[in-house]
């Protein structure tokens, strides 16, 4: 297996505490990413998500840090994509504009076959994510 690192970051249109306020509270993944989360929940430690397609996401909540704005988490396995072992975080910091910019990085295992298809995924689910974070909260 290889580990393959991959990184998104925007500046949208929204403060920093804006921004954190989504990310942060953790839950509600389905109201930003309603395009490929259809539900979210929180038990305890772990974040249970469902997508459209019916898969289930249990990610392992490893932490979150309110004042340094760092939300991390880790999916062990899942069926999407031909990885696993994803670790990720979502980091909130300021543009010069005042503006929010949000990095969603991370990792994950994978064949030397899958990993440049994987990473591609990524970095389009990521970007996407951000972007739906961008729009929840200007609607």
């Amino acid at each position: 297996m290889k580990t393959t690192h991959q990184k998104v970051s925007k500046e949208i249109n929204a403060t920093p505490e804006q921004a954190w306020d989504v990310i942060g509270a953790v839950g509600g993944v389905d109201k930003w990413f309603s395009s490929i989360i259809k539900t979210c929940r929180v038990e305890g430690s772990t974040r249970i998500c469902e997508t459209q397609d019916g898969f289930q996401l249990f990610e392992n909540i490893l932490e979150v840090n309110n004042s340094a704005k760092i939300f991390r988490y880790n999916i062990p396995e899942q069926e999407m994509l031909p990885i696993e072992n994803i670790v990720a975080a979502l980091k909130v910091t300021t543009a010069d504009s005042g503006n929010a910019i949000i990095e969603w990085s991370g990792s994950f295992h994978s064949t030397d076959d899958n990993a440049n298809m994987a990473s591609e995924a990524l970095k389009g689910l990521w970007g996407m994510g951000i972007d739906g974070i961008e729009n929840h909260i200007n609607a």
